[in-house]
Parts: structure tokens; C-alpha cells; sequence
């Protein structure tokens, strides 16, 4: 299936520590080759006043040249070259309609990750970030061509998921051309790989930021 993401846009090369080189390749390239490049991952978290705290996943849409079709964090996207954190932040109004500027989020820490398929070699510094949001899913607006869903789940269900406490749990539902949410039952199957902590540690972190605590910034490397 052809990709809507751009192949020729720019992103600046790193190495394994995060350092940069000096130079980009466009997008087509790096994700053939496997070059280290940074990403925002902004996590978008809420309360309900019934059921407490809350975190946001996208779907991916089926035209999406890396990890199609299956729930990611709320924003990703990634810097192009030469990008600030605060330019780069415009993926949140792009892809949910969520203006968003560098004093409203809280970083959370750096992830590295690195996985290979037959159809891609994605090498991604991973810049995280939270940003709290209590607003139901009808009130975002899903990008006509890189989400095809939003899904809403309570912090303390995803993290008995990602633990591995349970094998499935309740979630709410919104496809992108719909006026209702609609409720879901997620397994892990239905998310990217996440299987380095990583959705544990952030989720640990978001129920701090819901009670009012600062969280100390993590780093995730690759296992070896």
C-alpha cells in the first residue's frame, strides 16, 4: 500500500548515544537504513471525575510507512531537520486538533528503540513528553489521513496490560469519522512494541503527574 508519510523530509542523524553527526537523509532513507533520528512521543492524559486518570492512544492509520494500523501514543511525529522541540510540537494540533506550546508539557524522559521488519529498520530517539487533557475524545479532531481512531483508557487498566496482570481491558472508542464513542476490549496485539517498559515507566509517571508529583525524567536503552 503506498504511504501518505513524505519520503523526501529531512531528519537529522545521531548515534546510539544520542549525540548528533552533523548531517540528515531524507525520511525513506533513514527508516531503510536504520539510522538513530529523534522523535516526540507526547502522551495526552486526563481525570474523570468518576473513574480518575486517563491516557489517550491513537490508531495509526493503515497508510502509515512504520507500524500501520496499530495504537501508539496520542502525538508522534517526528523532528524534522533542524527542528526545535517547540516547532516540532505542532503534531499535536496536526493530528488531534490540540494546540500545544513547549510550556504546557512536561518531559518525561528519552527512549531508544530500535526494531526491523521486512518493510522497515526504525532507529528513533523517542522525546517524551505529557500533556494533561480532560477533554472527551469528541472533542479532538483526527487527522483525515494518519489516525483512523482515538481510544481513551484508564492509567490503572494500560498498566495492569503492559504488566501483564491482565490479557485484556476495557476501553473507550472513537473512530475517526464517528460522532459517539463506542467501548472496546484491548489486548497488547492492538499497540507498537512496548515490550522494553516503556509504557510502564510512562504510565508510572503520569499517575504521579495525577497526584500532583513531579516525576524524576527516565531513560530506556536497548536491552545489551
Amino acid at each position: 500500500m503506498k504511504t501518505t508519510d513524505p519520503q523526501d523530509e529531512r531528519f537529522d542523524l545521531y548515534d546510539a548515544s544520542g549525540n548528533p553527526l552533523g548531517w540528515s537523509k531524507p525520511r525513506g532513507e533513514v527508516h531503510r537504513d536504520g539510522d538513530w533520528h529523534r522523535s516526540l512521543h507526547l502522551w495526552v492524559w486526563g481525570i474523570d471525575d468518576t473513574d480518575g486518570p486517563f491516557v489517550i492512544f491513537q490508531r495509526r492509520s493503515l497508510t502509515k510507512d512504520t507500524w500501520p494500523g496499530v495504537l501508539d501514543v496520542a502525538v508522534g511525529g517526528h523532528f524534522r531537520s533542524g527542528e526545535t522541540l517547540g516547532e516540532t510540537l505542532r503534531e499535536a494540533d496536526e493530528e488531534i486538533g490540540l494546540v500545544v506550546r513547549e510550556g504546557d508539557v512536561v518531559r518525561l524522559g528519552r527512549r531508544f528503540h530500535a526494531w526491523r521488519t521486512e518493510r522497515f529498520h526504525d532507529c528513533e530517539i523517542n522525546e517524551v513528553y505529557a500533556i494533561r487533557s480532560d477533554q472527551p475524545l469528541t472533542a479532538f479532531r483526527q487527522h483525515p489521513q494518519e489516525i483512523d481512531e482515538l481510544v481513551c483508557v484508564n492509567v490503572a487498566a494500560a498498566l495492569a496490560l503492559f504488566a501483564g496482570s491482565v490479557d485484556v481491558v476495557e476501553a473507550s472508542s472513537l473512530p475517526r469519522d464517528a460522532t459517539t464513542a463506542r467501548a472496546v476490549q484491548l489486548t497488547l496485539s492492538d499497540f507498537v512494541d512496548m515490550s522494553d517498559d516503556y509504557a510502564e515507566q510512562t504510565l508510572q509517571a503520569i499517575r504521579q503527574l495525577a497526584q500532583g508529583e513531579q516525576p524524576e525524567p527516565f531513560i530506556i536503552r536497548p536491552a545489551g
